[in-house]
């Protein structure tokens, strides 16, 4: 991220206008239809607006209660969710992302005292203060910032709040106030006084953190002075995820800082060659819905399913290498070789169609373990990169056995089916949209329709087999297995009310089911999944010790509504 961000030139406060007191503002949210910056980020159905009033006045009216009658600015991130190009974002593979029309709101003031006040509406979410410089303050600039992070007495502080539950959403904003200090070290941002309220279901693979974490950034940006690029945007909440522990790609602030109501963004990321060229906007059509299914079952991208979460992401960069070392002994030519260095360059076209992409796989080990792999390949950086994405994780977990053909596999389907997914929805191909996502989620899959084990034959004889029929790329699952015996119970239970298609959202393990259905299906779609959530044998499937309260199974199954990106409200 480059060290010099454009400053206000005026040398004053953006948003200085934004600044009046919480009573002014919860006036204003009486009628909260009138107000631009709401029609703006909601569109103009009053019935979302007014939910969404909701929670801003909540928000506003606990800010009053603990800080009082302060001059305060708001933000404003939404959820997002992912329809096809799962697990490929750090990768460089093909994305399809939309908002999610629950958010996370920060309600912020400038703190008199020096410290920074943090507090949450949620009972859940202790409270916290911090004084930016016992934090590390701008010392960090100079150095990259996964050194900075990595420092002990850094992840030393950032343990201890992630060894309480309550105060482990603190690293987020603690994080942001670092990472915008260390975008500008000569000016950095003020002490605040904040409270964080918001409506996404945490652990629910509809990127609550990242949320948090943006909403987190544009406060402390926004009171420093500093107006960031959406590429540095981007970049600073990846690393403020990292700072929290969480080895995230940038798919999720992608989406929720550059979406558009009623689209789906299209885009292919990498983090070598970072840049948003190739961003497209589809209108997401109007004659389908899209619902979005609360497994209720938790996800938290640390501990011990951060190692699940991380392994076949570093597989991924392993996998690369290895494939173009086999592709250059196959004979194919070094230049051409050199280009294929993400997953959106290694399309079935650019490697010669599907028979030739089975059988280059077939050199593919399915697995290998570090001394050998090392060894035979001695991919760049493999040292380096086991260390990022297994930092912090105990050595005696730290995975030996490093999977490489069914991720592989998984990972060149998953981007081009995400590559064809928009158009397919675009000229109204619905049934075979719907059937890239059923591929998709058969690639994560860990469970059949009736409970036994689930894991797609990537062996030679299956290869050969995909061959000689010649598969297209796009329809074969592949093997990547990030799901759970709850959702693929979800999946099977969309399907069977009539969904044109269904798959895991994120980086699955638990969270959020997508469920694609025409507008006439969705209540029964809908009704066969709630169904499902009530049934004692996904009770036991979701390892509940208590079930979800019936309000939480009302809003369980919600048609998604794509809002604007993030961003800042104001009262006028």
């Amino acid at each position: 991220m480059p060290k010099e961000p454009f400053l206000n030139k005026t040398g004053n406060m953006p948003g200085d206008i934004n600044l009046v007191p919480v009573s002014h503002w919860l006036a204003a949210l009486v009628h909260p239809e009138r107000l631009d910056s709401f029609r703006a980020a909601y569109g103009r159905d009053n019935g979302l607006i007014a939910e969404r009033a909701t929670l801003a006045r909540r928000a506003l009216t606990a800010f009053h209660h603990h800080f009082g009658d302060l001059p305060v600015r708001i933000f404003r991130a939404p959820g997002r969710i992912n329809l096809r190009g799962m697990h490929v974002d750090t990768h460089g593979g093909y994305l399809n992302l939309m908002t999610h029309q629950r958010e996370v709101l920060l309600v912020a003031a400038l703190s008199d005292d020096g410290r920074n006040h943090l507090a949450n509406i949620s009972a859940t979410h202790g409270e916290a203060d911090f004084v930016l410089s016992a934090e590390g303050g701008t010392a960090s600039s100079g150095i990259p910032w996964f050194d900075f992070i990595s420092r002990p007495e850094v992840r030393g502080r950032v343990a201890a709040r992630r060894a309480v539950p309550a105060q482990v959403w603190a690293n987020y904003c603690i994080g942001a106030a670092l990472r915008v200090g260390y975008a500008c070290p000569e000016c950095p941002p003020p002490a605040l006084k904040t409270m964080a309220a918001g409506d996404l279901p945490a652990g629910a693979a509809l990127s609550s953190s990242a949320a948090l974490s943006i909403v987190a950034l544009l406060a402390y940006a926004g009171y420093a002075g500093i107006m960031l690029t959406m590429e540095q945007l981007i970049r600073a909440e990846q690393d403020v995820e990292w700072y929290a522990g969480a080895r995230v790609g940038m798919s999720d602030q992608a989406a929720i800082l550059m979406g558009r109501p009623g689209h789906l963004l299209h885009l292919a990321l990498c983090a070598e060659d970072f840049n948003l060229d190739t961003a497209r906007y589809y209108p997401f059509p109007a004659d389908l819905d899209l619902l979005v299914v609360n497994s209720y079952t938790a996800r938290n991208l640390s501990g011990a399913q951060r190692v699940q979460y991380s392994l076949n992401r570093f597989a991924y960069s392993v996998a690369l290498p290895v494939l173009r070392a086999e592709m250059l002994r196959a004979g194919w030519d070094a230049a051409a070789v050199c280009r294929l260095d993400r997953l959106s360059r290694l399309t079935p076209g650019a490697l010669g169609g599907p028979s030739r992409v089975y059988e280059l796989l077939k050199g593919i080990p399915e697995s290998l373990d570090l001394n050998t792999l090392r060894e035979r390949y001695a991919p760049p950086g493999l040292d380096k990169a086991y260390a990022r994405y297994f930092d912090g994780v105990p050595t005696e977990e730290q995975p030996v056995q490093i999977p490489l053909r069914g991720p592989l596999l998984f990972g060149i389907a998953e981007s081009e089916r995400a590559r064809r997914f928009p158009e397919l929805l675009l000229r109204g191909d619905y049934e075979q949209a719907g059937l890239l996502l059923c591929a998709g989620h058969d690639g994560d899959r860990v469970h059949t329709r009736e409970g036994k084990p689930f894991r797609v034959q990537i062996d030679d004889a299956a290869l050969e087999a995909l061959s000689r029929s010649t598969t297209p790329v796009e329809q074969c699952p592949g093997r990547y297995g990030a799901s759970s015996p709850a959702l693929d119970a979800l999946v099977d239970a969309a399907l069977d009310g009539g969904a044109l298609g269904a798959s895991l959202t994120g980086a699955g393990i638990a969270g959020a089911v997508l469920a694609l259905c025409r507008t006439g299906d969705t209540e029964r779609v809908s009704r066969a999944l709630r169904q499902c959530l009530h049934r004692p044998a996904y009770a036991r499937l979701a390892g509940w010790a208590e079930p979800p309260s019936e309000e939480e199974f009302e809003t369980a199954v919600m048609v998604n509504r794509a809002v604007s990106g993030a961003g800042e409200l104001v009262p006028h």
